[in-house]
């Protein structure tokens, strides 16, 4: 017999030298009082660590560590055991299979919880296979797993239930839904419906809901990472309740089919707190809602949390650091700008700097900001705030986007009259942010005086650190990305990972997104282009002498740290030359 099997776990440790021979006395002679358990003992006085203490119970007893991001918990394992029972013996079922049935547990030694995991082992006419794992981590997983199998099962039997209500009429003719008033839509089926659609989207941390009518049914997608998957394709019959139930909830028009309308709500389930904007427009086959998720929680990111290196770190502090001027980012909707700004608003707030914004909407609320939403009803629109904005005595200034030129010739006004200004504008890279500017029709030698800093920004999905591996892009990647020359000569021998699809990131390979920034600092000779109304064409390549990094050079940059892969970067960016 293994000679570690027949240690005790106390002796074990000694004999390792984690703890000493008067430690493991001290913990035995409380342990006669208190009766606890001798690793919460060791742990509690600090003189063994958990990841210790699991290490040396998993050899002790020769089981192996349960991890999340390697055990898949399957489905046909947790509906084998009752949340109740895996709860209250903080067991874990993970796997089932033709020879085994896997539960990981916090304690192997639980005699109760071992006999009756065996006996539904012997039903299925498998063996038990015992993984050790912590409490913290059981639970985790745990209340994630058997929360999908609710969350399912409540989406099947809710649409169930309600195509039990309707009938094949209430499509109507040709795929365009009848108008059936409000009453289908409070019908507490459809109600239920909604609520589980956007909390399974809250839990796998969409960003976007689409509900599309199809000819023959429905296609509901998430927006997860930048990217749309997938969710749900319930049967056309729930969809007319669908849409009138949001309709009400955004306080649109139920009985308007034929116009684009918008609207808002809040929701909130489970601790999560969520304003929701919505969006219907008609199409061939009936009308489409795109529901637009803002999280309400407190804003914690970092400009390190978002992926900017140490110099992009740096460069930006310096620059929302100055005591007046003007830095302004450019991308695409989704790209990540405004939570650019609203970490650089976090870094400055403080007593001594009255910080003003004007939003719309309001995507993250932050405590000492005094942040405005627009409302054009109330004639509260960029150019209006900005105005009383000059009144309020402020330091810093934050205007969400730039889209006109009253807007522009304000926010140039106030950068240029001692207040710092931050705001987004819609260009293609840094150089097209600052001619963007002139377009819009602010004088040249003024936007060259306000501006401080000009950045374009990108998101690309980051490589899940969970399930990484070694692989080779093709040619054409390569040489797009500039890491292969014309001729096919490899510009040095790089090794580049990729996430292969695991638990923690649903097979996708990717979790979580990264920024990629092009910036173009303010200088003598880039300000007197500006002046001059030179092209962006002639103040890129002035940019790019004095240093500049491209946003294919930051996506690059990434690609070799292993953060993403060369397929995202050229997904977002255009391959240059």
């Amino acid at each position: 017999m293994n000679q570690t099997r027949t240690m005790g776990l106390g002796d074990l440790l000694v004999s390792e030298e984690v703890i000493s021979g008067s430690q493991l006395e001290t913990a035995l002679a409380e342990q006669h009082e208190t009766n606890e358990r001798l690793g919460e003992i060791l742990c509690r006085k600090g003189w063994v660590t958990q990841n210790q203490l699991m290490s040396t119970l998993a050899r002790q007893l020769g089981i192996r560590h349960f991890d999340p991001t390697r055990d898949e918990v399957q489905v046909s394992a947790l509906e084998l055991v009752p949340v109740e029972f895996a709860r209250r013996h903080d067991v874990l079922p993970v796997s089932l299979d033709s020879e085994s049935f896997t539960v990981a547990m916090s304690d192997p030694m639980n005699v109760e919880a071992l006999d009756h995991l065996k006996r539904i082992a012997a039903r299925k006419s498998v063996e038990l296979d015992i993984l050790l794992g912590r409490s913290e981590t059981l639970e985790s997983s745990r209340e994630k797993g058997y929360g999908w199998i609710e969350g399912d099962r409540n989406v099947s039997q809710l649409i169930e239930q309600v195509m039990d209500e309707v009938g094949e009429d209430d499509w109507g003719l040709d795929g365009v839904v009848l108008d059936d008033g409000e009453a289908g839509a409070q019908d507490a089926g459809i109600v239920n419906l909604v609520d589980q659609v956007i909390v399974k989207a809250v839990k796998e941390r969409a960003t976007d809901i689409h509900i599309e009518p199809q000819k023959n049914g429905l296609v509901i997608r998430y927006r997860i990472d930048g990217v749309l998957v997938e969710a749900l394709s319930p049967p056309k019959e729930v969809y007319n309740g669908v849409v009138s139930r949001l309709k009400i909830l955004s306080n649109m028009d139920i009985a308007e089919k034929r116009t684009a309308q918008d609207g808002r709500f809040s929701f909130t389930r489970e601790g999560h707190s969520v304003d929701v904007r919505a969006s219907i427009v008609p199409t061939i086959n009936g009308e489409k809602f795109v529901l637009r998720l803002l999280n309400k929680s407190g804003f914690k990111l970092s400009l390190n949390d978002l992926g900017y290196s140490e110099d992009d770190a740096t460069a930006f502090r310096n620059a929302i650091n100055q005591p007046y001027g003007m830095v302004l980012l450019s991308g695409p909707t989704g790209s990540g700008k405004t939570t650019t700004l609203y970490s650089g608003l976090l870094e400055l707030k403080g007593e001594s700097l009255n910080i003003t914004t004007i939003e719309d909407p309001v995507e993250y609320q932050i405590d000492r900001i005094n942040q405005v939403q627009v409302n054009e009803r109330k004639d509260i629109t960029f150019a209006t705030a900005l105005r009383s904005f000059l009144r309020q005595d402020p330091d810093v200034i934050m205007v969400g986007e730039i889209r006109d030129q009253e807007t522009a010739d304000i926010a140039i006004r106030a950068a240029l009259t001692g207040h710092m200004v931050f705001s987004t504008i819609h260009a293609n890279d840094a150089p097209a942010t600052a001619t963007r500017l002139l377009s819009m029709g602010v004088e040249p030698f003024m936007a060259s005086s306000a501006l401080t800093m000009v950045a374009a920004q990108r998101l690309v999905r980051r490589n899940c650190p969970h399930c990484l591996v070694e692989y080779t892009p093709t040619d054409e990647a390569l040489f797009a990305l500039g890491l292969m020359s014309a001729s096919g000569d490899d510009w040095g021998n790089r090794t580049f990972v990729r996430g292969e699809g695991c638990v923690a990131c649903n097979g996708r390979g990717y979790r979580g997104r990264v920024a990629i920034v092009e910036r173009m600092l303010m200088t003598p000779p880039l300000r007197q282009m500006i002046a001059e109304g030179r092209p962006a064409s002639e103040i890129r390549d002035q940019a790019l002498d004095e240093g500049m990094n491209t946003l294919r050079d930051s996506g690059l940059q990434k690609v070799l740290q292993g953060e993403t892969t060369i397929e995202e970067v050229l997904r977002v960016c255009i391959s240059e030359g």
